[in-house]
């Protein structure tokens, strides 16, 4: 809040005391900064995204503090009144009509709009239903199927335009703490086009390569810290393709490690299938 301006009049003579030009002083009202208002929601998802927001404790409610939290339901339960935003955060899949009018809502709402991880960004682990039963997948779930919606799952940008997207599944909680100020000031971050593979060497890791394990790091954007590589697992793209991984050299690489079988089920995990099948059409 600003402080009390008070501006004070020249001093006039004595008979000049009483006159509606005499010495008063003026005092200016405090005038409140409008923080800028943040919706975080979510879609159809687990919301374990949001919960790595949580697990960064002060951290996060630091940089909460100096914004306007209109919807967060982990934080707060209160009604979204509805106003228009300065940033969206989304997580999950729009799979009902209900979730598709929210996120449509807030796309008309919101000057900037993110996605919060896999889901949001590439299908996610959802998106496996696409691949195999389709919307018979359902039957495995639910005894009675009857009024239950049971769309094809598909990314939150196949509706709405996206701005940013914080990859992962789930997100990495330091970078989002990076790049969310800058999307609160109303500007779009670049996340470094850096492969999976730097953050292993920067953390000292032997190379799966070299033991002759697969992993999709070197073709996968790197911002994870390598968590999966350092546990001595394979880089499964979860954070999606880089804009310049080589798809088709990694599918060379890895012939000697798995079987062709073995890798399209490895890319259905987290939706990466859809995006190596459109960067190797002709053309790209």
């Amino acid at each position: 809040m600003h402080a009390t301006t008070i501006h004070l009049k020249p001093q006039g003579n004595s008979a000049n005391q009483g006159h509606p030009d005499s010495t008063e002083p003026s005092v200016q009202a405090p005038v409140s900064e409008r923080k800028p208002k943040v919706a975080i929601v979510s879609l159809t998802s687990c919301e374990g995204c949001q919960f790595v927001l949580l697990d960064l404790g002060e951290k996060f409610l630091n940089l909460v503090n100096q914004i306007e939290m209109v919807d967060f339901r982990l934080l707060e339960d209160l009604e979204d009144p509805g106003e228009a935003l300065d940033l969206a955060i989304v997580e999950g899949n729009p799979v009902t009509s209900e979730n598709m009018k929210t996120l449509l809502s807030l796309r008309e709402r919101a000057k900037l709009l993110a996605v919060l991880g896999n889901c949001a960004a590439m299908g996610g682990i959802p998106e496996i239903k696409n691949y195999h039963e389709g919307p018979n997948t359902i039957k495995r779930v639910y005894k009675y199927i009857q009024g239950i919606e049971n769309p094809e799952v598909r990314e939150v940008d196949n509706f709405v335009k996206v701005d940013f997207t914080f990859p992962g599944c789930p997100v990495t909680g330091e970078e989002v703490l990076k790049y969310l100020p800058e999307l609160i000031a109303g500007r779009i971050p670049e996340i470094p086009d850096k492969p999976v593979c730097v953050e292993c060497l920067r953390k000292g890791n032997k190379c799966l390569f070299l033991e002759k394990k697969p992993c999709f790091g070197p073709m996968i954007l790197g911002g994870c810290d390598a968590v999966c590589p350092t546990a001595r697992m394979m880089c499964q793209g979860c954070r999606g393709l880089r804009k310049t991984g080589n798809t088709k050299a990694m599918r060379a690489t890895l012939k000697t490690m798995m079987t062709d079988q073995e890798f399209e089920d490895t890319t259905e995990i987290y939706g990466l299938r859809d995006d190596i099948e459109a960067r190797e059409q002709p053309g790209n």
